[in-house]
Formats: C-alpha cells, sequence, structure tokens
C-alpha cells in the first residue's frame, strides 16, 4: 500500500513538473517572439490629415502582434525625405514599410532598383496595376462614379473642374470624370490653379461670379478651401462637388457649403496595409477588392454606413 501511494505521489509530481515546463516554455515562446513592426512613411508638417488611416492602422494592429508607427517627412522636402525616411526605419529595424508618397514614380523607381518591393506596401497614392501588394483606390473608378452622380443630380449644365496638383491620381480622376461626361448634357472645362492663398481664392471668386459656370468640381483640398470661402461672397451660390478626404471637407458636406462629396476610405486603406503586411506578402486580405471610397450628399452623410466612414469618433 505503502509503494503504491508513492508510485502515486511520484505520478503527480511528474505531471505538475511537466505541466510547469509546458506553461514556461508557451509563456517564453509568447514573450520572445518577435512583433512585426510596420511603419508608415507619410508627407506632411504634421500627422492631422493622416488621422484616418492612422486609426484604421492601430485597430488592426490592435489585437495582432504587430507594432505601427507613423512617421510624416515634411512637405518641402518631397519624395526625398520620403525616401531618407524609408531607408531610415529599414535600417533601424522595421519589418515593412508602408508608403503614401507625393511622387509615386520616384518612389517606384526607388524600390525597385533597390528590391524592397517586398518590404515597401505603397498606400493611398500610385497605379493599382504595379504593386500587387499596394491598397489604393482605384481614381478612374472613383472620378467615373462622380460624375454618374452629378449627371443623375441633373443640376448642373457646365461645371469648371479645379485643382493646385497634377500627380498621377489627379490624372486619373479627371480621365475617370472627362470620359464619363464625354457625350453627355453636363460639359465640363478643366482649369489648374496656383496654390497661393491669395491668388487661388481670387480666382476661384472670378470664375464663381463670371456666370460660365453652375459650379466646381474641386479635385484637392486646397481648392475645395477656395470655392467655400467664395461660395460666401457670391451673389449667387454656385454647385460645388468635391472630392477629398479631410474632416473639413465633411463639414462642409453637413453645413450644405458643398453638394456633395467623394471621400476615400482612409480608415479601411490602413487596416488593410497593416492587414497585409502581417500576411507576409503570401495572399492578400479577403476585403481588399473593396472600393475604398464613397460618395455622400446631405441625406445620406448621417445613414449608419457613412458615419462610421465619415466621422472618425463613431468608428
Amino acid at each position: 500500500m505503502r509503494n503504491k501511494k508513492l508510485f502515486i505521489g511520484f505520478a503527480i509530481a511528474v505531471v505538475f513538473l511537466l505541466t510547469a515546463e509546458l506553461y514556461i516554455y508557451l509563456d517564453y515562446t509568447r514573450v520572445s517572439k518577435e512583433e512585426v513592426k510596420i511603419s508608415f512613411i507619410v508627407t506632411g508638417d504634421n500627422l492631422d490629415r493622416w488621422e484616418n488611416m492612422k486609426a484604421g492602422a492601430e485597430t488592426a494592429a490592435m489585437d495582432n502582434d504587430c507594432i505601427v508607427d507613423f512617421i510624416n517627412s515634411p512637405v518641402e522636402y518631397g519624395v526625398d525625405g520620403e525616401i531618407e525616411a524609408l531607408s531610415k526605419q529599414l535600417k533601424d529595424g522595421a519589418d515593412y514599410v508602408v508608403v503614401a508618397s507625393v511622387d509615386y514614380e520616384a518612389m517606384k523607381e526607388f524600390v525597385n532598383t533597390n528590391y524592397l518591393s517586398d518590404k515597401v506596401i505603397f498606400v493611398k497614392n500610385g497605379s493599382l496595376a504595379d504593386f500587387k501588394d499596394s491598397i489604393m483606390t482605384d481614381d478612374y473608378r472613383l472620378g467615373a462614379d462622380f460624375a454618374q452622380y452629378i449627371k443623375a443630380d441633373g443640376k448642373a449644365d457646365k461645371l469648371v473642374l479645379v485643382s493646385t496638383i497634377e500627380d498621377l491620381d489627379t490624372m486619373e480622376l479627371m480621365e475617370g470624370l472627362n470620359d464619363t461626361f464625354k457625350d453627355s448634357n453636363v460639359k465640363i472645362e478643366y482649369r489648374k490653379l496656383s496654390a497661393t492663398s491669395g491668388t487661388i481664392n481670387q480666382s476661384m471668386y472670378n470664375l464663381g461670379q463670371s456666370g460660365l459656370f453652375d459650379g466646381f468640381i474641386t479635385l484637392d483640398f486646397a481648392t475645395l478651401e477656395a470655392a467655400a470661402r467664395a461660395q460666401g461672397k457670391l451673389k449667387k451660390p454656385v454647385l460645388i462637388y468635391s472630392i477629398d478626404n479631410s474632416k473639413e471637407a465633411v463639414y462642409y458636406l453637413d453645413s450644405n457649403v458643398i453638394n456633395a462629396l467623394a471621400f476615400k476610405d482612409d480608415y479601411s486603406m490602413g487596416y488593410l496595409a497593416v492587414e497585409q503586411a502581417l500576411l507576409g506578402n503570401n495572399k492578400s486580405p479577403d476585403n481588399k477588392n473593396e472600393s475604398l471610397y464613397y460618395i455622400s450628399d446631405k441625406e445620406t452623410i448621417h445613414s449608419d454606413k457613412l458615419e462610421k466612414v465619415l466621422f472618425p469618433f463613431v468608428k
């Protein structure tokens, strides 16, 4: 009997020791496992305009072994500043760098020349066809869909298309708009405007006051701001259709300053970029092929679906 009790005690002790060793091993593995480090390189003098993308990225990283960091490259440094920041992040141990570049072609050339395509994910700005791991809006499709909305709205016969920049995204937007308005009752003219504050404000006022156009289609934040300022000074209000993703654009829409807004979903782009990195380039996130943009007006801005996109605090 005594031997039997000793055997049982010994067996219990062995099981206890094995359990303790397994727990220590699993705990050590969990602690020692290196987290995936993902750096976002974005251009701007601060991160205010990237708050939606940052929120999406941080949400995706929250429940994963992942560290997300946002680095802003000053506007004055251009693509050279972005390249320097990208190189530094990789040198400092980033596993992946997500880039929203102001000069996509130059950044793409740098990435290809230095064989970094397995480490760099392009987001927001660029060509959908160039990199399988890019997370971008289809700007041509956005422009085409927005033109269809404006045609269906039926309020405009002639609009002036305005922008201060002519990068790849803007040109694809314009191509989608032009192709869709072609042979329709809505006629458009394009004007590239100076981004200088006083000049653009006067130009937008003059265009609105001329009576030659029913209103504007603005393609960037600068022309949106100038159109909003002009609207308050014009003798006769004009139509304003805007493509922008800033919180100011949402405010203008909610305040009836602009008629409709095409809004790129930066939140989802940030979320999907992190998911793409965590997948290790082996496959794409299940929802990668979503449109990543929304078209809203005063009637739809507070729908359940759009509030989650247009108002960050709802997310």
